[in-house]
């Protein structure tokens, strides 16, 4: 397994993707208060526009805080500078997503990849319940009705073609892989932030829920460094990357324009 089994839900067939919320959120967010008085104003002021305010407390609860809020304060204020780059924010909540929604991750980094490397154009339900089956036979997940698991893959379907990693409505195709290098410093630096090493950044399962493989990856290091926030070099299988920005804010701010 590239991506750790424990804490796998079937979660995702309630949430999605949900990047509006996201946005919104992001949009709405004012650094002068509180985290805890910027959500309750986004609730009662109801700018999440949701049928209910216990729907919108339900969104803050389950999507909100864990995507965005319970990572560190750097989040959002990171997030704030992508605003106007709509593929480099969906890139950054993607992997806000999928570090939250582990099953999201799990099926990008193994199932999906395999596909997409063994020629694959595209994915069914049919497919995704087949591998939800055999998770469960591995006692990764739970024994789940055939009702949840059509649920659960089509949560997953319809999140990986909101976050562009799919495209289609009913028959899903495989988008060629296409990571933007400020959605990409993104990632890199909240890997280095969870204090991932020079090689561990370069060979991580996580640019696998992009379907890149190491030659893309290496590829985007070189753009990175266009773009000021780092410099990558290499001796033999040896690899060193040094930052040129302080957090996460700043990486954001680089190609900004």
């Amino acid at each position: 397994m590239t991506s750790a089994t424990t804490g796998l839900t079937g979660n995702i067939q309630k949430g999605g993707a949900l990047l509006d919320d996201c946005r919104r959120v992001v949009e709405v967010w004012d650094p002068s208060i509180s985290e805890g008085d910027n959500l309750t104003r986004i609730v009662d002021q109801g700018l999440l526009a949701k049928r209910s305010r216990t729907r919108a407390e339900d969104v803050i609860r389950r999507i909100i805080r864990p995507r965005l809020i319970e990572p560190g304060p750097q989040i959002i204020p990171a997030l704030k500078n992508l605003l106007s780059d709509s593929q480099a924010f969906r890139e950054a909540c993607y992997y806000e997503t999928s570090r939250d929604e582990k099953l999201l991750a799990l099926f990008a980094e193994e199932p999906l990849y395999a596909m997409w490397n063994g020629g694959r154009l595209g994915v069914t339900v049919q497919e995704v319940i087949a591998w939800q089956v055999q998770m469960t036979a591995l006692g990764h997940l739970p024994a789940w009705t055939d009702t949840v698991r059509l649920k659960v893959a089509r949560g997953l379907l319809a999140a990986l073609r909101d976050f562009g990693v799919l495209a289609g409505d009913n028959t899903k195709t495989i988008v060629p892989p296409n990571l933007s290098p400020r959605g990409f410093s993104y990632v890199a630096w909240r890997l280095h932030e969870a204090g991932g090493s020079s090689r561990s950044l370069s060979n991580s399962h996580v640019w696998r829920r992009w379907l890149l493989d190491p030659t893309r990856v290496s590829d985007l290091f070189r753009q990175a460094t266009r773009l000021g926030v780092l410099s990558m070099s290499t001796a033999g299988s040896a690899v060193r990357i040094d930052w040129h920005a302080n957090n996460l804010q700043e990486v954001t701010s680089a190609g900004a324009g």
